[in-house]
């Protein structure tokens, strides 16, 4: 049993990540309904990030899937646009079992789309296609690739309410509306479930198109990991600039 398509595919509800039902079909969808979101086909990294700094790192499984988490801070005085991430998630006996060069990938599962000077950010991985049992796994965090913008647009983002499905289990929901002038298109929400400083849970939603009415739009994201009784943080940053 699959679950509700609420994560990635209902754009009433502002279509996003299920992360009951397999990742392949949440990629499917998400090529579907998300524009751009699966042109890249693989991520490359030149030289090691020295001004992003990895403060936490988490593997999640659960029956719906396993995702990566990564808590990074921006030590530098810039902003940074388009950080590539390579991700090498690996089982028991140490042999790969899932790495995020994966063709038809889309950008989200590559690396952080923008993180702001001396700023926390996280990033979520929850497609982890992997062909064994995910036990450990590798990162390496590139230097950035685009520009960080000169104004960057404010997303503002509701208190989220966990709730419960009957049928797809726990997920947290809230708006997000958009403060600037520039519409948005593909902005991806990231979901982080904390007990302490710990991560428990994370998950990720999509919004294929945030106008810039000031009119709030609805999201909804499913988890991998059990958020119950967690702090849960949702992040919304832009992602068009003009």
């Amino acid at each position: 049993m699959t679950r509700t398509v609420a994560a990635v595919a209902i754009l009433f509800v502002a279509v996003l990540l299920a992360g009951c039902e397999s990742t392949q079909s949440k990629s499917a969808k998400l090529e579907a309904n998300g524009g751009d979101l699966a042109k890249v086909e693989k991520v490359r990294i030149g030289a090691e990030n020295q001004n992003i700094k990895l403060l936490d790192r988490q593997l999640l499984t659960d029956q719906y899937g396993s995702a990566v988490v990564l808590k990074v801070r921006n030590e530098s005085g810039q902003g940074q646009a388009d950080i590539p991430i390579v991700l090498n998630v690996k089982g028991p006996n140490g042999k790969s079992v899932y790495k995020n060069n994966i063709e038809g990938l889309e950008a989200g599962l590559l690396g952080i789309g923008l993180i702001g000077p001396s700023t926390d950010s996280y990033w979520v991985n929850d497609q982890v296609l992997a062909t064994g049992k995910p036990a450990s796994f590798e990162v390496k965090i590139g230097t950035p690739e685009g520009k960080y913008p000169a104004q960057v647009p404010e997303m503002e983002v509701s208190e989220p309410t966990l709730e419960l499905d009957p049928t797809s289990g726990k997920f947290v929901g809230g708006t997000v509306t958009n403060r600037s002038s520039v519409e948005q298109i593909d902005l991806l929400l990231s979901a982080v479930a904390l007990k302490g400083n710990k991560i428990v849970a994370a998950g990720r939603g999509l919004i294929p198109k945030l106008k810039a009415d000031g009119k709030p739009e609805p999201y909804r994201i499913y988890f991998i990991g059990d958020p119950t009784g967690a702090n849960i943080e949702v992040f919304a940053p832009p992602t068009t600039f003009e």
